[in-house]
């Protein structure tokens, strides 16, 4: 996934916590729902008993290890499909799924598109009920072979020890996969039939691959086609993995948007020399003083409505058990909006959920000790706040490096702006891969209910469901034409395992009770959706 690994809510008042008192929530807290499948208990019953046995979790945990072993790792930059020898593995794919869910295969609708993407569609029985659709994706990031040694078990082994299951994408996403893929299979052993349609999405490009995309933009174009605009009921991704403590109380933190995305390349271009004579500031020595400028002027730290942060802050305030007291009251009291921006800005990982974040990544310049650099060029990346949009961000540069131009006799040339004239060097800004931030799915729609019901309906009542903002990306960037309602979220308890989440690192493993908890809420989730009507 493209995401941080933890979510950044873990931390948000660490530092204020220890000094305040603690405020206990008030009666008057509003209630979450709870929802459980109200048709056919006996099949919840037989596939409670299912879960609960030592051949059925062993069996999971074998797909998955199944999975695992197939080396899907995508790089930056692929090559296009029979032409990059890297896609060659991919190949395994089609006959694993078929081999692993036969019963999927004779019940329901199997298309591949590109080869390596699969839509699994289950038909309801009532065509005027919107789809439920999933996401997952089967490509991972590398396992360097410089790491190799540190790595438990080899990072492809899928080695399984009863206890967790060990390797590259075993947490992300092919987890996912296989508990959606067991879920439905699940259903079907229990004689399940829907009514509402749900389909299943499976990308292989989500991590990286060819420019454009094979995988879910091409499963989305595909979905378009066929349910038209806002023809999906809602949709589900990964996400933040599940469930984290706060202030003494459990909350399960489903992403409703995502912030966006630009990179931006400045490049200057001067004349060189022999560097035994140098003027008072190299291409790299400006470039310094433009670093300078951008570090020292960040974005504008806001929190509206339309940030999911401020529905998760809400939620805390009025649902967390050792909530202190003045953050309480501050959260709830809008006239303090001020003192909780001030809090947010505490911490690199709090502030990143309420601006435009500003990370300068690259830095090239020069080739030799005795030669001016002729050219040196950054690449500084940001994640756009909801409120932001590309547009203010190329706009942020054009304030800051206009001035700069100015006073050095310098061109700028991009985003709108160009140089004419007679100039002792230039500056040409560029932006690359830019992704506006997602659209904000609604938590006062009952859909968000349904999310939130199911959860506290499979992982307990003590259970508070809080929408957040995630600050990477997600394939749902190709999604948005198809519903109003997506959530990204990964339904399992974060701490069946001690170390915390391990994805895209050294050591990745899933735990197995983690899988099973995972194909329970799918399962759940499926039939409460099917129930209801709106």
């Amino acid at each position: 996934m493209s995401r941080p690994a933890t979510s950044t809510m873990t931390i948000i008042y660490s530092n204020q916590s220890a000094a305040m008192g603690t405020g206990r929530r008030p009666d008057e807290t509003p209630s979450q729902p709870v929802y459980r499948p109200s048709k056919c208990p006996d099949m919840a019953s037989s596939n409670l008993e299912l879960f609960k046995t030592r051949k059925f979790r062993d069996l999971i945990a074998q797909r998955l290890s199944g999975l695992v072993q197939i080396p899907t790792v995508t790089y930056d930059e692929m090559g296009l499909l029979g032409e990059d020898a890297r896609w060659q593995v991919f190949e395994k794919l089609p006959k694993f799924f078929e081999r692993t869910f036969p019963r999927i295969y004779d019940a329901m609708e199997v298309l591949s598109i590109n080869k390596y993407a699969f839509l699994f569609t289950w038909k309801g029985s009532d065509p005027s009920l919107k789809p439920l659709v999933f996401m997952a994706h089967t490509d991972v990031v590398p396992a360097p072979e410089e790491t190799s040694d540190r790595w438990t078990y080899p990072p492809f082994s899928g080695h399984y020890d009863s206890e967790y299951i060990w390797g590259r994408g075993s947490e992300d996403d092919k987890s996912n996969v296989i508990a959606i893929l067991s879920a439905i299979d699940s259903l079907l052993i229990a004689g399940f039939k829907p009514s509402r349609t749900v389909v299943f999405a499976v990308g292989f490009d989500e991590e990286g691959g060819a420019p454009g995309g094979y995988g879910a933009r091409c499963l989305a174009d595909h979905l378009l086609e066929a349910y038209g605009e806002d023809g999906v009921e809602l949709i589900f991704d990964e996400g933040i993995p599940g469930i984290e403590e706060h202030f003494g109380t459990e909350f399960a933190l489903p992403a409703t948007a995502e912030k966006g995305y630009l990179d931006v390349s400045i490049t200057i271009d001067t004349a060189g020399g022999h560097s035994s004579t140098p003027p008072d500031h190299t291409a790299i020595g400006y470039l310094a003083r433009i670093i300078q400028s951008i570090e020292e002027n960040p974005f504008q730290s806001r929190l509206t409505a339309e940030n999911p942060t401020s529905t998760y802050l809400k939620t805390v305030a009025l649902h967390a058990k050792d909530i202190p007291a003045d953050l309480r009251k501050a959260i709830l009291d809008p006239r303090s909006a001020d003192k909780v921006l001030k809090y947010m800005d505490n911490s690199p990982e709090t502030r990143a959920l309420i601006r435009t974040s500003t990370a300068v990544d690259v830095v090239q310049g020069g080739e030799k000790a005795n030669a001016l650099p002729e050219t040196a060029h950054i690449i500084v990346n940001h994640r756009i706040a909801v409120e932001e949009s590309v547009r203010t961000v190329k706009d942020y540069y054009v304030r800051h490096l206009s001035p700069l131009a100015k006073q050095w006799n310098f061109g700028l040339q991009g985003f709108g702006q160009k140089a004419s004239g007679n100039f002792k060097a230039t500056i040409t800004v560029a932006g690359h891969d830019a992704l506006e931030p997602s659209p904000t799915s609604d938590p006062e729609d009952e859909r968000f209910d349904w999310l939130t019901g199911t959860i506290r309906g499979v992982f307990g009542k003590d259970v508070v469901v809080a929408p957040v903002l995630l600050t990477g990306n997600t394939d749902t960037k190709f999604y948005w034409k198809l519903s109003s309602q997506i959530y990204r979220w990964s339904p399992w308890r974060a701490s069946l395992d001690p170390r915390g989440t391990m994805m895209h690192t050294v050591d990745e493993r899933m735990p197995v009770e983690g899988l099973l908890e995972m194909v329970r809420f799918y399962r759940e989730f499926i039939r409460v959706v099917d129930e209801k009507r709106r």
